[in-house]
């Protein structure tokens, strides 16, 4: 009999219904080993983010599949005692080795469905960031030379919720700061809600991450 092959939802699923013998975050993708209650402080000066601490609020876990590759990452979203937010992205490259990559993402935008954004700026692969006054901020470019959008299963892990699925496009952006860095800007969208949030990011690396975690770690 043909093996069934299964979607990154239907994975989801498994998890969802497995026997629970361990918190389903440390089922999936989760390198920092963490739970909403647990504690990050970042101290990364060139990201003008200094010694501030952060509670974890939720994870989102994120799977596409690009031909028979599977890639996974998942977000970390992080509130501080002033209510302000940031997400710590954690991604692996694919190939099941241990390398990966952390973004820093300062939220920027939150808004309903645009159509001139999803059906024509975005496939241009060229991103204007403008102010309220319409004056550009920034001009961001798809990395890779990519047009089409990426699709994402996404398992959402939030506190005092049940765990549940969401569907997602997103694409990335980047772009060279005149001090050479790179920076990032992520845009996505729900598939059942329209909703676009969008994400200003720029690359650390675990040395600036601490934690405190409140909960036993299986």
């Amino acid at each position: 009999m043909e093996e069934e092959r299964l979607t990154p939802w239907k994975k989801f699923k498994e998890l969802l219904s497995g026997p629970g013998q361990k918190p389903i975050e440390f089922q999936v993708y989760n390198p920092f080993n963490l739970r909403q209650g647990d504690f990050v402080t970042i101290d990364d000066p060139l990201n003008d983010v200094r010694n501030a601490r952060y509670e974890v609020s939720e994870l989102d876990v994120y799977r596409r599949v690009i031909g028979d590759r599977t890639f996974e990452f998942v977000d970390y979203v992080l509130e501080d005692s002033s209510d302000k937010w940031l997400t710590i992205r954690c991604a692996d490259d694919g190939s099941g080795a241990k390398q990966r990559s952390i973004l820093l993402m300062f939220p920027d935008y939150e808004g309903e469905y645009d159509e001139q954004m999803h059906k024509q700026t975005l496939p241009s692969g060229v991103l204007e960031v403008k102010d309220d006054n319409g004056e550009i901020l920034a001009l961001y470019e798809r990395l890779n030379g990519l047009k089409e959008s990426y699709r994402a299963d996404v398992l959402v892990l939030a506190a005092n919720e049940a765990p549940h699925h969401e569907t997602c496009e997103y694409w990335d952006f980047g772009r060279k700061r005149d001090d050479g860095r790179d920076e990032f800007y992520i845009v996505e969208m729900s598939t059942t809600t329209g909703m676009f949030h969008t994400w200003r990011a720029m690359e650390t690396s675990e040395n600036e991450l601490s934690f405190l975690r409140h909960t036993a770690s299986a």
